[in-house]
């Protein structure tokens, strides 16, 4: 009998041990509320998030760039870049939503609301730009990126049934992808709904009216650090 309750003994540490790592693999996949939704009901349904920042990275002329690294040294450099973008994301309460190739993807403000999404995802993106720039001072590859953010209402769900994806869709997405690819090398363009929530805390360098595709003429703004100033209109 005492061999008996040692064997369930050990049978149920490991279980629990296994269910551990069990969990925090998920969670590097999906929100905490998803899998818990998924945990207590076997499922989760798309939702409709307001207000909420979305923000793009992209690597310049990382196709050209990576033509000439072997495979494992590409690898190497994308995660240890997204690795880092990773901790900045948590560390402004924003969430990596997927990489695709050498883009990143994160929002703030879902699926847990966050009166500050606007702010904490600049503060991120500035974040990001700011440790490449260190990065490339050290680093034997150099990288440089373009960032794009925007607000807005998105639609968030779970995407297959074999290999979840949680990702996210709407017009404040495409227009977040289309402020990344109006951006410049180790910029960082916002929509005017970005500007308007956060023009006091932010210097912005420049604003400019650009032809965005699908969306027509759009406002845009180039933003930095600091207490804002007077914006320098383009030339």
């Amino acid at each position: 009998i005492v061999i008996f309750k040692l064997i369930i003994s050990y049978i149920e540490y490991n279980l629990e041990h296994l269910n551990q790592k069990n969990r925090a693999l998920l969670e590097n996949i999906l929100p905490k509320k998803v899998i818990s939704n998924l945990q207590e009901t076997g499922r989760t349904d798309p939702e409709l998030f307001h207000n909420v920042s979305v923000m793009f990275t992209d690597i310049v002329n990382f196709t050209t760039l990576s033509m000439d690294l072997p495979p494992e040294v590409l690898i190497s450099e994308l995660n240890d870049i997204f690795t880092k973008f990773d901790s900045i994301m948590d560390k402004y309460n924003c969430v990596r939503i997927k990489t695709i190739g050498d883009a990143y993807l994160a929002v703030c403000g879902l699926p847990e609301p966050d009166p500050n999404h606007t702010r904490n995802i600049v503060h991120a993106a500035l974040e990001c730009r700011d440790y490449l720039a260190e990065r490339n001072r050290t680093a034997a590859h150099k990288w440089t990126i373009r960032l794009g953010v925007n607000d807005g209402d998105v639609v968030a769900g779970i995407v297959g049934v074999k290999k979840y994806i949680y990702d996210v869709f709407g017009d404040a997405v495409n227009v977040a992808s289309r402020m990344e690819s109006n951006s410049e090398e180790m910029k960082i363009c916002v929509s005017r709904a970005v500007y308007d929530q956060v023009k006091s805390d932010f210097h912005y360098v420049s604003r400019q009216e650009k032809e965005i595709k699908g969306r027509g003429m759009m406002e845009i703004f180039f933003i930095e650090k600091g207490a804002a100033q007077k914006e320098i209109p383009a030339q």
